[in-house]
């Protein structure tokens, strides 16, 4: 029998390119696709997968929240991020979630099929060394709201789609402007929507 494998990303057609790769493997199955994180539990759960491959950026929730989740109900979980987001700010908080391997969507079907293989024999990348972009500093929920900003959400509307207060919001805009080294809410918004831009997510 096969390695079973999930796909989770909310793109369809870019998902079935996925699944239609490791199909082609020997002693690979994919055994469910999810485009919610919702659905990702529920697979997980029922179908005790060898390994996931999730995508950062999911429509109802937070792909790194995913991640550690998926860890958590199950610790042999193999789990390789695939995402159009800079490796050189995600991939480090990637591994620290749990996942074994980054992935970018830049790369080929090969590279996430070594991935997988390599996840499943134990393998995990290394935390790439010397931060040099000061976004790496950013917690989590930070990238979050940094993410938000750059696509142009309101403070209000982050607060709603977040789930937390709006003065909570707004502590973390402090932190990333004093992270970042920025002088004021304009160079902030400005900051988060050049690398929306940058990473394809503009809208």
């Amino acid at each position: 029998m096969g390695l079973k494998v999930i796909v989770v990303d909310d793109h369809p057609l870019f998902r079935a390119g996925v699944v239609a790769a490791l199909k082609t493997e020997e002693n690979l199955e994919v055994c469910g696709e999810a485009d919610t994180a919702i659905a990702a539990r529920e697979l997980a759960t029922r179908l005790q997968p060898d390994a996931a491959v999730v995508d950062l950026l999911l429509q109802d929730d937070d792909g790194l929240k995913l991640v550690r989740e998926l860890r958590q109900m199950d610790p042999r979980l193999k789990i390789v991020v695939l995402s159009m987001l800079d490796p050189g700010v995600y991939a480090p908080k990637a591994l620290q979630a749990g996942a074994s391997f980054f992935v970018s969507k830049q790369e080929g079907p090969a590279a996430i099929i070594s991935a997988l293989r390599r996840a499943v024999a134990n393998e995990r990348a290394s935390t790439p060394a010397g931060a040099t972009d000061p976004r790496r500093d950013l917690s989590e929920r930070e990238l979050q709201v940094f993410l938000q900003l750059g696509l142009g959400r309101s403070t209000q509307e982050i607060s709603t789609a977040l789930g937390v207060s709006v003065k909570t919001i707004e502590s973390h805009r402090e932190a990333i402007k004093a992270k970042l080294d920025l002088p004021h809410a304009n160079a902030l918004v400005a900051r988060a929507a050049l690398w929306t831009r940058e990473q394809g997510l503009a809208r």
